[in-house]
Order: C-alpha cells, then structure tokens, then sequence
C-alpha cells in the first residue's frame, strides 16, 4: 500500500572548500531533490558544481529555486520547501519587511535576491498552482537536499583535484559521514533522529576509482567532519 503524504521539492547549496586555517571559502555545489513518501532519499535530483565565493553564496539561493523550478516541470509536487528560515512565509509574498530583523549583513545581501525570488515564486505559483515556502532547517527535504550537497562536493571535488593535479580540503554539513559504494557518493546522516536519511551522488564518469578519499573530524567545528581529496598515486 503507497503511503499518503506530500511531494515535495527543495533544494540546498552546501559543501566547502577549506582553505589551511580551516576556514571556507567557496560553497561548492547547489542540488535540488523530490522527495516522497517514506521520505529517507530523493526520488529525483539535479544537482551542478558552483565553487561559488563565500562572499557571493547568497546569489546561490536564486539558482536553487531556478533549479527547483526544474525538477516541477519534470515530475510535479505539491509544494516546494526553501532554505531560508522565515516563518514559513510563500515566496511569492516575500518583501523587504520579511526580512528587516535579520542581521544587518544578512539584511544586505538578501536584499539584492529578494526580488528575483518573489519573481520566480510567483511564476511557479501561477503556472504551477505550487507555492514556495521558506520553512528553512525545518524542513526534512531540505536536510535530504543537504546531505545530496555533502554526497556531489565529494564528487565534484574530486573531478577538480585531478584536473588541477592537487588535494583539495573540503568540509562536510553539519551531523553527516560519507561512503563510497558501487560508483555512488553516499551522504548518511549521524543525527539520531535521522539515522536512515540519506543522500546520494552517483558517479557516471568513473572519477572515484581515481582519488583518495580520506575524512576526519574537523577540530575546529563539533559535529562537523572534514575529506581530503588528491589525486590516487599511480
């Protein structure tokens, strides 16, 4: 018997490179998943590297709801769930006075995206009758669409060690460990009350067979690990 329960659609941008004080610097991929019914994986996802300048990761947020906006056209939903914590508010109603008593930098920066996603949202809802919620950690799509993030930085991560001949140090989302498992990217959640969610990448160009992939805690950050990844030694 098919459980009832929404389809859902949401997307994150997640995974960083570390630069040598363990700081990040880039966000490395945005991904977009649906999500059904038990709702432990994606049914679907599209997902693409950005290495996107911490400075600028906020223009991120319009390319995950473009992305979002991508996966409806292909299959459907009945609501689409996003990154941003503001008391559930539908985008296509999203104004500046949503977002005045957020801190002053965050203010700034989502000042300039905010109309581009009122924008976005009100196309999808008129086309689509599907509203854009920003429900924000919330939301368990959301964490699915965040582990996928964590499984393609592993991913694209590796792609860019062995085209530019070095190790790259990247840090992975909050509570999670990754596995390699028959040409995928595994992303599993260590939190406890998530312990069968998971997120995937899968490897369709055979990169994995030729890196090393190593991950460690992160000193610097509880509950946060962190993977080197270098080209494999011939």
């Amino acid at each position: 018997m098919r459980c009832p329960g929404m389809r859902i659609i949401a997307a994150d941008s997640g995974g960083a490179i570390l630069g040598e004080d363990l700081e990040p610097t880039h966000v490395i991929c945005t991904v977009a998943v649906l999500v059904e019914p038990p709702y432990r994986s994606p049914t679907a996802l599209l997902a693409e590297p950005s290495f996107c300048p911490m400075d600028r990761s906020y223009s991120l947020l319009v390319r995950e709801l473009e992305l979002c906006s991508k996966l409806l056209e292909r299959y459907g939903a009945d609501i689409i769930h996003f990154d941003m914590t503001l008391r559930r508010t539908r985008l296509d109603q999203l104004n500046l006075s949503n977002i005045a008593r957020l801190p002053e930098k965050a203010r700034r920066e989502l000042a300039k995206v905010v109309p581009k996603l009122s924008f976005l949202a009100s196309r999808l809802m008129a086309d689509r009758g599907v509203p854009a919620i920003a429900i924000g950690k919330d939301s368990l799509a959301i964490r699915i669409a965040e582990l996928c993030c964590a499984a393609y930085s592993i991913l694209f991560s590796a792609e860019k060690a062995l085209e530019e001949g070095h190790e790259v140090l990247i840090g992975l989302p909050v509570n999670c460990e990754v596995y390699l498992a028959k040409g995928m990217v595994i992303a599993r959640s260590l939190s406890p009350s998530e312990s069968d969610i998971i997120g995937y990448a899968e490897d369709v160009k055979g990169i994995l067979g030729s890196v090393e992939v190593n991950e460690m805690p992160n000193p610097t950050l509880r509950n946060f690990k962190m993977v080197i990844i270098g080209p494999r030694a011939p």
